[in-house]
């Protein structure tokens, strides 16, 4: 193993300030497409990045992080443009992402202003921030700032009357981000040998393919596992926790860091440990839920957002009555949501479990705080699942309250259901078998669903999710011009389509649409579906939810009234597209699917 610093090189802090940049730019242009529909300043981003201050806390920092990058970045009208084989990836198989072709861009344009213009003010500007960073990780005195609590909304829409129920998500400067990010890069490689092979979440092991280990390993190992079971049933325990990352207990944390520490100590003697460890418990100091994060009575905080009746949940009651603490107020409980190293935390404080359950016979994967255990025998399920408990109650973490009835008397009603067990987080162990036969058909686990038989769809939860994201963009777009709308009905609802279109399958067109698409769209979060009569109900109902979308916009939206400002609408017509087939989810996620496995 390397030592810490060798880390922090100029090209890794460099690439680092890049991607942040990269993930601004695409925001800003998610709002600079809805900016070009409505004439309403509610949606004019660029009044709010001028004068941020009346706003909340977020757009302050925003503001803050882009004066920060513009004085160390070079201006965007001076990115290079890609050339054609820039823009293809290393196989020149498939054009790069937008991000990605950003990026490059990017690190492109830094690197041609270190040779032909180094006194650029931007570029100096940057090497000594490079230097900044690179002297504050040599400083075991380094601290780390409380973040900012950002209120991500849990639901899309916000209701006057219920709780509003939010994330706490944390922001940290860049100066922060970067460190955070290089260093949890580090002990992920310091640490990933001393995890257990059925922890599939925030690693650096690789798959056979050479790609790092992901959801999708987690369900070809469940389906191998099937396959090779394919004539006695299996029992299952499923099992997810409650505010996982916000019930972490710090003093657990950090007894099980310093004892991977002394395990690196042994294997690589010659590194000094003293600057990764005051990061590591700096980052433990700067947060925590229990201190950190406003109240629902802070009302001014609640305000600024635009949040009537806010609340970040947590799990006090669960606590009490699990009798962890005698006094919850003077412990330091939960790490921060979106901080660099809480996935780390994860592995380091469920490791811990893994460890137990593994010393069983059952079949056991954990992705991050969500697990799996199968065994033919039920009653070594119910043995593992008990150590899984106990192992949970030494960690003072709270699972879901398991569901064992498969079938239950509705309240209210006389008749029969299995809807309780069916959105139960946790349940079992029960038998993967048909109803029948005295069993629960489908295994829900990292956003699939998969049958007894070997069928595999999307678990209902993700299918609803993306159902509700595709109305969300329709929505916004018809709130929006309804505002003032400013562009011909045909650029409103290509550009609808196209946002659909992007989210689902990827940035393709009718020249590349038989690509293998790379971006960060629902597509590539289901690459382990198969066609099915089940998988096949359900992708085609996505179709026909966004087609419907589509059509309904199509039909009411109007022209606006004309202005001789709007010259460029006047002057041509716009073709309206019919996306069909090949941008369809039918077709990307499973058509394709099956002529690839049929070649």
């Amino acid at each position: 193993m390397k030592e810490f610093s060798t880390y922090f090189t100029e090209r890794a802090i460099v690439t680092h300030i890049c991607k942040i940049r990269v993930k601004i730019a695409k925001t800003r242009n998610k709002k600079h497409l809805i900016h070009l529909l409505t004439d309403s300043k509610k949606y004019n981003y660029h009044i709010k990045e001028r004068d941020p201050f009346n706003e909340n806390d977020f757009t302050k920092y925003q503001f803050e992080l882009n004066k920060q990058l513009s004085k160390i970045l070079p201006p965007r009208k001076k990115w290079i443009k890609l050339g054609y084989k820039s823009r293809m990836n290393r196989n020149g198989t498939e054009k790069l992402t937008s991000n990605d072709k950003n990026f490059y861009s990017l690190l492109k344009t830094i690197k041609l202003y270190r040779k032909k213009e180094p006194t650029a003010s931007w570029l100096i500007e940057l090497d000594s921030f490079i230097k900044e960073i690179q002297q504050a990780i040599k400083n075991d005195n380094f601290q780390i700032k409380p973040p900012l609590i950002f209120p991500k909304l849990k639901e899309d829409t916000i209701s006057k009357t219920d709780i509003n129920k939010c994330r706490p998500i944390s922001m940290f400067s860049l100066k922060e981000r970067i460190i955070l990010s290089i260093t949890n890069k580090y002990l992920t490689h310091l640490f990933d040998g001393y995890f257990q092979d059925s922890s599939y979440a925030f690693r650096a092991k690789r798959n056979e393919q050479g790609n790092i280990i992901s959801h999708h390993d987690c369900i070809k190992d469940v389906i191998k596992l099937k396959e090779e079971n394919t004539n006695e049933p299996l029992y299952v325990v499923e099992c997810d926790m409650e505010k996982f990352y916000d019930s972490v207990n710090h003093k657990i944390v950090r007894g099980l860091f310093n004892k991977l520490i002394q395990k690196s100590k042994k294997d690589s003697p010659k590194i000094n440990f003293k600057v990764i460890k005051n990061i590591f418990n700096e980052y433990l100091n700067c947060y925590a839920f229990n201190k950190n994060v406003p109240l629902s009575n802070d009302i001014e905080y609640w305000t600024s957002y635009n949040i009537p009746n806010g609340e970040f949940g947590w799990v006090k009651k669960r606590l009490k009555e699990l009798n962890y603490y005698s006094n919850i107020d003077q412990e330091r409980i939960g790490v921060p949501q979106g901080g660099a190293l809480s996935g780390l935390i994860a592995n380091i404080v469920l490791n811990e479990a893994d460890k137990k359950v593994l010393k069983t016979e059952v079949f056991y994967i954990r992705f991050c705080d969500d697990m799996l255990i199968l065994h033919k025998d039920k009653n070594k399920c119910d043995d593992a699942k008990n150590i899984y408990i106990k192992s949970l109650e030494e960690l003072k973490l709270v699972p879901h309250k398991f569901e064992n009835n498969l079938v239950k008397r509705l309240k209210k009603s006389s008749r029969n259901t299995t809807e309780p067990f069916w959105y139960s987080k946790s349940k079992g162990s029960y038998k993967w078998d048909s109803i029948k036969n005295g069993g629960f058909p489908w295994i829900g686990f990292v956003g699939y669903e998969l049958h007894h038989k070997g069928n595999i769809r999307v678990r209902k939860k993700s299918l609803e999710k993306e159902l509700k994201k595709q109305q969300k963009i329709v929505n916004e777009i018809e709130n929006a011009i309804k505002l003032g709308q400013r562009k011909v009905k045909s650029y409103v609802v290509e550009s609808a389509i196209n946002r659909l279109i992007g989210m689902s399958v990827g940035r393709i067109g009718l020249n590349n649409f038989e690509e293998a698409s790379s971006d960060m769209c629902w597509k590539n979060g289901f690459k382990e579906l198969k066609l099915n009569d089940d998988s096949k109900r359900q992708i085609k109902q996505l179709d026909r939810n966004r087609s419907k979308l589509y059509y309904d916009l199509l039909k009411s939206v109007k022209s606006p009234e004309k202005d001789d400002k709007d010259s460029e609408d006047k002057k041509r017509k716009r073709q309206i597209i019919f996306y069909d087939k090949p941008f369809s989810y039918y077709y990307q996620v499973l058509e394709r699917s099956e002529q690839n496995t049929n070649d």
